[in-house]
């Protein structure tokens, strides 16, 4: 028997398990698989994966989900109908520095709770006295931390010295990051028409596999397997409707002020190496939303806009208006929180649950923080980590988004001093950068895809 043949037999059976959330039968499904299997052809292995990959969801499933561009697009607004950018070049270099300052800010804040869940996230954080979260978390001294770690697994897992306040004197390395320095990479050598393999391609030469994750993961593997886009989405990959994409998604929008449908496709080239369905619209979606916030400030405005470059039918145009409706008049982030876990986390404790990075559950989590936040920097990241789920990559797009907003004076200095305008990486050859330094970067390629007033 070939060599490959478990291997390929092993990819379809993920592949078919991501299947089941666009309504087909898995049970069916792996019945086709092991008549496959029984022929022992790699050949009617390949045959089955390859009629999988192309087989359209089933007439019953309540939703419209393409993932291809030509459908994603043709419910998409007049490009002319968006707010321009009427502030100064130094005004967007002050956006796009928050920008950078808020994603580290959020991503460093999130990063020692991800994961866990909000009961979860509130005991860590009530035992060392920072709940609410409107800082770093604080430290506790060795007597205590032993204590709280011996008494049970949660704090072990989720109290991390080295990312409590006053220990830290630069941002952690996070592949969170690492992508936003990559994307802004390939923004800047190709421009904004640069080829869908080409973000891949600067994540294989600077990244170790080791700190790629996920989809992302996937995406990383097959491509070096030799499988081109966008097959890497499809390809055994366990994550397609993850948040893959959305962690990526910054430099798309923050590279397209005032220009969302600009953002909206280099979003799209990119998620699609690693997403399906709401997978891409999540990550369409926030990169939108940054391209216009620059434009305006006005964060709601900005949500409109962007739910707009959503398939109006899909699961995550549903997301949209159901959080939009949850926060209506409301600031009560917990009481919004347990109503996203309810509705997409259908029982955070039972075996069927939705992994802790999916897209639906994670948006929806940092809408709740955008709405409820009201403009406050530190009320919104801090609610969208204390939401729990995957924090570091929610924080981080929170605080990328107000920053986007509000510029580097609505940033309290308490967020971005220990910071020490540092950044560190495990990128090939880029130990240790400035954010000041890559938010110059970005504004040198940003500033050329600005949609300018009077322009």
């Amino acid at each position: 028997m070939h060599p490959l043949f478990d291997l390929l037999a092993g990819e379809i059976r993920t592949d078919i398990t991501q299947m089941v959330e666009e309504g087909h039968d898995e049970q069916a499904l792996l019945a086709e698989l092991e008549a496959a299997r029984a022929t022992g052809s790699l050949d009617a292995l390949a045959g089955l994966q390859e009629q999988l990959w192309s087989q359209p969801s089933p007439p019953g499933l309540p939703y419209e989900e393409p993932s291809d561009w030509e459908s994603i697009a043709q419910h998409f607004p007049d490009p002319d109908s968006h707010a321009r950018f009427g502030g100064t070049d130094d005004e967007l270099a002050d956006r796009l520095l928050a920008a950078w300052q808020g994603r580290c800010a959020g991503c460093q804040l999130g990063k020692p709770l991800e994961g866990a869940w909000p009961e979860q996230v509130k005991e860590v954080l009530t035992a060392v006295g920072s709940w609410p979260l409107q800082d770093y978390m604080k430290a506790v001294g060795d007597p205590k931390r032993r204590r709280l770690a011996e008494e049970g697994e949660t704090f072990r897992r989720h109290y991390r010295g080295e990312l409590t306040k006053g220990n830290f004197d630069a941002v952690a390395p996070d592949d969170d990051i690492h992508y936003t320095i990559v994307g802004q990479m390939v923004l800047a050598e190709y421009g904004p028409d640069f080829a869908p393999d080409r973000p891949v391609a600067k994540l294989i030469e600077l990244a170790p596999a080791s700190c790629v994750f996920a989809s992302g993961r996937n995406m990383f593997r097959t491509a070096l397997f030799g499988i081109g886009w966008p097959y890497t989405a499809v390809f055994g990959n366990p994550c397609r409707q993850s948040l893959g994409g959305q962690i990526r998604c910054d430099p798309w929008g923050w590279g397209a002020p005032a220009n969302p449908a600009l953002a909206a496709s280099m979003a799209y080239r990119d998620a699609a190496g690693s997403q399906r369905r709401n997978g891409i619209y999540s990550a369409m979606f926030f990169a939108v939303l940054m391209a216009d916030v620059l434009a305006h400030g006005d964060v709601g405005r900005a949500i409109e806009t962007a739910a707009a470059y959503v398939p109006p039918k899909s699961r995550f145009a549903e997301m949209i208006r159901f959080v939009q409706d949850q926060c209506a008049g409301r600031d009560d982030w917990e009481r919004v929180n347990a109503a996203i876990y309810e509705r997409y986390d259908r029982g955070y404790k039972r075996p069927d649950t939705l992994r802790v990075n999916h897209c639906l559950p994670n948006a929806a989590i940092v809408l709740m923080g955008l709405l409820t936040g009201r403009g406050d920097f530190s009320r919104t990241v801090g609610s969208t980590v204390m939401a729990g789920m995957d924090t570091d990559c929610n924080g981080a797009t929170a605080g990328s988004i107000l920053g986007c907003a509000l510029g580097t004076a609505g940033i309290p200095q308490r967020w971005t001093d220990p910071l020490h305008d540092t950044v560190r990486t495990l990128l090939k050859g880029m130990p240790t950068l400035r954010i000041s330094d890559l938010a110059g970067r970005m504004f040198e390629a940003a500033r050329k895809n600005a949609r300018r007033a009077g322009a």
